[in-house]
C-alpha cells in the first residue's frame, strides 16, 4: 500500500496554513487530522516543531508569498522530521487550466479547484469561493477544466483601505460574528455595514455572473471555504456546499500523485 501519511502547506499572504494527512482517500478527499498556522510575516517559526510529530514526513507546498516562502524552506533544511520540502508548481495540480498563462494563477486558486473538481458530481460545472486575504471565485467547466474566476478583496482588506485612503475614516477591528445594521448611526457602524454586506453583495453577484458564463445545462456546484466562509455563506440565498480547508485538500490530491 502507498504511504498515504504527508504535511500540505498553503502559505498565503497574510497565514501559513499547515495540515496533516494520515492515511489519505484520494477517492473520498478526506480531510486533514491536524492544522496548525502562523503568520506569513512572522519571523519566528518555532512554534512549528512542537506541532510535528516524531514521524517524519514529506511536506508539499503551495505558495503565494515568497518570503514567508523561503523562510519556510529554509526552516525545514533544519528539521529532521521534514522528510522532503516539495513546493509545487501549476503543472503539479491535476486540472487542466484553459487559460493562457496557468502560470500566473494563484497556487491556492488552483488547489481548491482540484479538490472542487474531484467532489463535483461528473459533468456538471463547479464554482469555487475561497473567502481569505482576498476573496477568489473560480469556476470549472463540465469537463472538468479551470476557466477562470474573479478576485476581489476581503473584508478585512478592504477595511485596512478604507483607513489608509482617506484622511477621517479610522482603521476598525469589526466582529463578523455580529451580523451589522444596514443603516449604521455612526462611523464604525456605517463601515462595519458597508464592509459585511457589501462583501455579501459581491460574492453573490459574482457567482451569479459566473455562473451564466458557464453556460451549462446543469446549475453549476458552489462550494464554499476559506477563513471568512462562515460569515459570508449563511448570506447566500442558493444551494452550497461548505468544505473545510479546500487547498489543502487540493494539495493532498496532488500528492497522492507521488506516493502511489
Amino acid at each position: 500500500m502507498p504511504d498515504r501519511s504527508f504535511i500540505t502547506v498553503d502559505v498565503g499572504n497574510t497565514r501559513v496554513h499547515l495540515a496533516r494527512f494520515e492515511n489519505f482517500d484520494p477517492a473520498e478527499v478526506t480531510a486533514p487530522v491536524t492544522t496548525f498556522s502562523y503568520s506569513s510575516s512572522s519571523s519566528d517559526i518555532s512554534g512549528l516543531r512542537e506541532w510535528l510529530i516524531e514521524e517524519p514526513l514529506a511536506w508539499y507546498v503551495v505558495s503565494v508569498h515568497r518570503s514567508a516562502l523561503a523562510s519556510l524552506e529554509a526552516f525545514s533544511k533544519t528539521e529532521p522530521r521534514v522528510q522532503s520540502f516539495n513546493a509545487l508548481s501549476d503543472t503539479q495540480l491535476p486540472i487542466e487550466v484553459t487559460l493562457d498563462a496557468p502560470e500566473k494563477i494563484g497556487l491556492d486558486r488552483l488547489a481548491a479547484a482540484v479538490a472542487a473538481n474531484r467532489l463535483r458530481t461528473s459533468g456538471r460545472p463547479a464554482i469555487v469561493v475561497d473567502a481569505g486575504t482576498a476573496i477568489t471565485v473560480d469556476a470549472i467547466s463540465d469537463e472538468g477544466e479551470f476557466v477562470g474566476g474573479t478576485i476581489l478583496p476581503g473584508m478585512k482588506m478592504s477595511a485596512n483601505a478604507l483607513a489608509e485612503n482617506t484622511d477621517a475614516l479610522p482603521r476598525i477591528m469589526f466582529d463578523l460574528e455580529v451580523e451589522p445594521k444596514a443603516i449604521g448611526t455612526n462611523t464604525y457602524e456605517a463601515m462595519h455595514s458597508g464592509l459585511f454586506w457589501g462583501s455579501v453583495g459581491a460574492v453573490k453577484e459574482a457567482i451569479r455572473r459566473v455562473a451564466d458564463q458557464l453556460d451549462s445545462d446543469q446549475p453549476p456546484q458552489v462550494f464554499f471555504s476559506g477563513g471568512d466562509v462562515n460569515y459570508l455563506a449563511p448570506w447566500m440565498e442558493m444551494e452550497i456546499e461548505t468544505v473545510n480547508h479546500l487547498v489543502h485538500r487540493g494539495v493532498a490530491l496532488a500528492a497522492d500523485q507521488f506516493s502511489t
